[in-house]
């Protein structure tokens, strides 16, 4: 079993050996939510496409996977849930604009449980460097998903592009200011156990 103390431990000497790859990804993905602020309509209909996209891969992965099944029940049903893969993301690719509300509901669901699992880890890696921001970042995607489930459905061709981008800069803010507050707290004990 972990002890919180070396959770705490383990985080801080992730972010050190990551630092800089945390941080330009953090940029990164500060200018693509900036990006898709600006853009709601076409950032909406890029989630929309994307995610059929990456449905007909799964479908297609899934129909093939499904060969590999010892018995034809099982082959059958890996066939069934390949077919169903392939036409959500075929419905989304044809009428990708009936598609955005489907996905704005999918969307609202991911900021709650994203929201709630990272209130859980900030908690754990208490009070160690960088927990507070992590804890910004939970309570951010619990805000914007009740926000987009309220707003449902006459927002949604513009809300799900724009709570996207909110949801991208937010997680690279905290990617870009996380290694930063713990490089300070590590610098900090190491300078003071050098003067000891």
């Amino acid at each position: 079993m972990v002890r919180k103390s070396d959770d705490g431990t383990l985080f801080a000497s992730a972010m050190r050996r990551s630092r800089t790859l945390l941080m330009t990804l953090g940029i990164v993905m500060i200018i693509a939510g900036a990006g898709a602020i600006a853009f709601p309509y076409f950032s909406t209909l890029g989630v929309t496409v994307c995610v059929g996209v990456m449905l007909i891969i799964a479908g297609l992965a899934q129909g093939i996977g499904a060969f590999s099944q010892a018995k034809w029940t099982g082959t059958l049903l890996g066939l069934i849930i390949a077919a169903l893969w392939l036409f959500a993301g075929g419905y989304l690719l044809v009428r990708p604009l009936e598609g955005v509300f489907i996905l704005t509901v999918f969307l609202a669901m991911i900021f709650l449980i994203d929201g709630i699992l990272k209130v859980n880890v900030s908690f754990r890696i208490r009070p160690k460097a960088g927990w507070g921001w992590i804890f910004f970042d939970a309570i951010a995607s619990v805000v914007l998903g009740v926000l987009l489930w309220w707003q449902l459905p006459s927002s949604a061709l513009w809300a799900l592009g724009i709570i996207a981008g909110v949801r991208v800069i937010v997680s690279g803010w905290t990617l870009l200011i996380v290694p930063i507050a713990v490089g300070r707290i590590v610098g900090d004990k190491s300078s003071t156990r050098n003067t000891a």
